[in-house]
């Protein structure tokens, strides 16, 4: 019997970034879902238990800091990964741990592998 894929969230309002995300990771064996606005995320944490959410740090419908808490109450052991749509340069080391830039593919895989891994 195989082991179960993990099951990731991406939250964001770019179409263009959640349908890119979802082939990436989904390529990677991944099982993903996706969700456009934080309303959106938070049902779907009600209804599917996720390893890992990706969240995108623009939410129009909820501050982030908020958003991530609520999630965090609703599924304590999924890992969170804060997304931006620009690469961080002179970010300090806590900082660029805790965000990656959407748009470079090869580094959201590296830190959903690494984080997943760690769980």
């Amino acid at each position: 019997m195989s082991p179960q894929r993990p099951n990731i969230l991406i939250v964001d309002e770019d179409e263009d970034a959640l349908i890119t995300l979802e082939h990436v990771l989904e390529t990677e064996g991944y099982r993903t879902a996706t969700a456009w606005s934080g309303k959106e995320a938070l049902t779907l944490s009600d209804e599917t238990n996720f390893d890992l959410m990706l969240i995108n740090e623009h939410v129009s419908d909820f501050e982030l800091n908020w958003l991530v808490r609520e999630l965090q109450k609703k599924q304590p052991r999924a890992m969170r990964l804060v997304m931006s749509g620009q690469r961080q340069k002179n970010s300090n080391a806590a900082n660029a741990q805790s965000k990656v830039c959407k748009w470079e593919h090869g580094e959201v895989k590296a830190q959903v592998r690494s984080r997943l891994a760690s769980a």
